[in-house]
Parts: structure tokens; C-alpha cells; sequence
């Protein structure tokens, strides 16, 4: 039975446990590779709760505007729409942020990004007296320099840690602002729009530090849309014929851009590893390269150290 058909007079209204059973099995019969999740999440932000909320409440119910906007929130899944856009928000490296067609919804490999760019920084900060100089290139929604600057945020404070993020787009731009501001921490970061590493987020010289999650789907891929890539903005998804030419281009800038001792980490699609190996290791600077595998085992971020 369609949600929709649900939203009847009080007495009538379903709890929340036949809610979830009914939207799983529209969202299955529609295609939907996750039913029984996404029904719990749609059902739960109609609640305002959470999953663990749901399961411990199966016999609430909704009223009938909530059960309105529900049933709305399943026409749009049904349709293709991220869960994530018609929340407003996704869950991500133990945050909420907030997520809208004006950048990628981020993704769980990505968290492998963030982790090992707050452990650079950590190592740096026990080793080094001087402050360092962190960039975010491509920024998108902010997710990566929020998770950043809310580790680091005494020591940004304390000029120990000088944190920037740029985008290409002002309006991915203006989301990250929103995210950093929700978590107070919009005086942590500089943020600039520009293309790639022009004009600097640091003025005044190198970087010790590069952070990146450029395009790398190939155009084909890009155009082929499938499940939420047609839902996000194109720009932020087509990396060119091979998904390498904006990674080509920012690895080929790292000797400009990237101070003795620096390092840049690159999230990369499936398969480009040795390829994205070779561009750092041609360049005119002795570098270590290293890949790191995120937990599905798939080479997901190259290190680029400069020696």
C-alpha cells in the first residue's frame, strides 16, 4: 500500500513499524537496492528520530502533516533522489553534514581521506615547531576540512595550524561555509574559489600540506548516472576522458605549490593508482609515493610526499 493511501484519520494511522514495512516495500518494488534502510531513514526523519529510535518505539505514529511529508519524501526516493538530498544531511565521519545539489553527497570511503590527513597533521604537530599550512583543493560540501579543523580547532586557534579549502564552485563554496558556521567552525578555515591551486586559499607561499577529492569518474561514467551520480552536480563528478585530468593537472602544479618536506593526499577511483604513481614520480622534485587502501581494499588515496 502506497504511504500515501496510509494518511487517514488519528485512529486509523499506522505506527511506525507498518510504516516502515509499507515504505520498504514500495521503495523494493521501485528498484530500490537498500529498501528496509531507507524506509527506516525516511521514516525516522518524519519522526525526527533516529533508527534506534524507531526499533524502540515501533507503536508511534505520526500525525497527519508528518505523515504528508512522508509520504512526499518517498515519491522523491522512489524517483531516484539520494536519501541524503531529501534529508537535507548526511551522516559522515561521525557528523552531520548538511548536503544539497550544490556538491557530491559525501561518501564513506572518503572518511579514509580525512582520517590520514588528521593524522599528517598530528605527526607534524609532534615533530615540527613550525605552524603548518593545510589546503583542501575541490572542497565540496566542507566535509573533509570540518572533520579537519574540529580535531584541530585549539591549534588553529593558536596559529599553530593554518587550515584553507577552495572550490571551484561558489556554490559548493557556500555550502561548506554553512557546514563549517553549523559546527562553529567558520574562523577556523580560509575559504577562496578558484580553480584548483589558482589563486592560493595561503597566500604567501608553499603548502605543507594538500588535501584533495578532485573529479575521477571518466566522462562515460559521469554521463552514465547511475543511482545518486545523477542526482549531483556533474561538474564535481566527470574527470575527463580517463577521470585523471584534473588530478593531471594538480599533480603537475605540487612542485609550485607543495614546501620541501610536504605532502599531498589524492583520493583516487578504482584502478587509477599506478597511473596517478606515475604522474607524481615524473615530475622535476624527488617524491615518496604511497597508496593507501580504504576498507573494502581498494587503493582509494595516493600520498605524494616531496623529499
Amino acid at each position: 500500500m502506497p504511504v500515501r493511501d496510509t494518511v487517514t484519520p488519528a485512529t486509523e494511522r499506522p505506527d511506525a513499524a507498518t510504516l516502515i514495512g509499507d515504505v520498504a516495500t514500495r521503495l523494493r518494488e521501485a528498484g530500490s537496492e537498500s529498501p528496509r534502510l531507507d524506509a527506516e531513514l525516511l521514516v525516522g526523519h518524519a519522526f525526527g528520530r533516529d533508527r534506534a529510535w524507531l526499533h524502540a518505539h515501533p507503536d508511534a505514529s505520526l500525525s497527519a502533516s508528518d505523515a504528508a511529508a512522508l509520504a512526499g519524501w518517498v515519491d522523491r526516493r522512489v524517483a531516484g533522489e539520494p536519501i541524503a538530498y531529501i534529508r537535507g544531511f548526511k551522516e559522515w565521519f561521525s557528523l552531520r553534514i548538511a548536503t544539497d545539489h550544490r556538491a557530491l553527497i559525501p561518501r564513506p570511503e572518503t572518511e579514509l581521506l580525512a582520517s590520514t590527513a588528521i593524522g599528517e597533521i598530528s605527526a607534524r604537530l609532534i615533530r615540527d615547531n613550525d605552524p603548518i599550512r593545510a589546503w583542501e583543493v575541490g572542497t565540496g560540501s566542507g566535509a573533509v576540512v570540518l572533520a579537519v579543523a574540529l580535531r584541530f580547532g585549539t591549534a588553529a586557534a593558536l596559529s599553530r595550524v593554518h587550515l584553507a579549502a577552495s572550490d571551484i564552485s561558489a556554490e559548493a563554496l557556500e555550502l561548506a561555509a554553512e557546514n563549517l558556521a553549523a559546527h562553529g567552525a567558520a574562523g577556523l578555515v580560509a575559504l577562496a574559489c578558484g580553480d584548483l591551486l589558482e589563486p592560493p586559499a595561503l597566500p604567501g607561499g608553499s603548502v605543507d600540506l594538500l588535501i584533495a577529492n578532485l573529479p575521477y569518474l571518466t566522462t562515460e561514467e559521469a554521463a552514465a548516472g547511475v543511482g545518486s551520480l545523477a542526482w549531483e552536480p556533474r561538474d564535481a563528478l566527470d574527470g575527463g576522458r580517463d577521470g585523471l585530468d584534473l588530478l593531471r593537472r594538480l599533480v603537475s602544479h605540487l612542485p609550485e605549490r607543495l614546501a620541501p618536506g610536504g605532502a599531498a593526499l589524492l583520493e583516487i577511483g578504482a584502478g587509477q593508482a599506478a597511473a596517478v604513481r606515475e604522474l607524481a614520480e615524473a615530475l622535476p622534485i624527488r617524491v615518496a609515493v604511497t597508496v593507501l587502501p580504504d576498507l573494502a581494499g581498494i587503493e582509494r588515496v595516493v600520498r605524494v610526499e616531496r623529499r
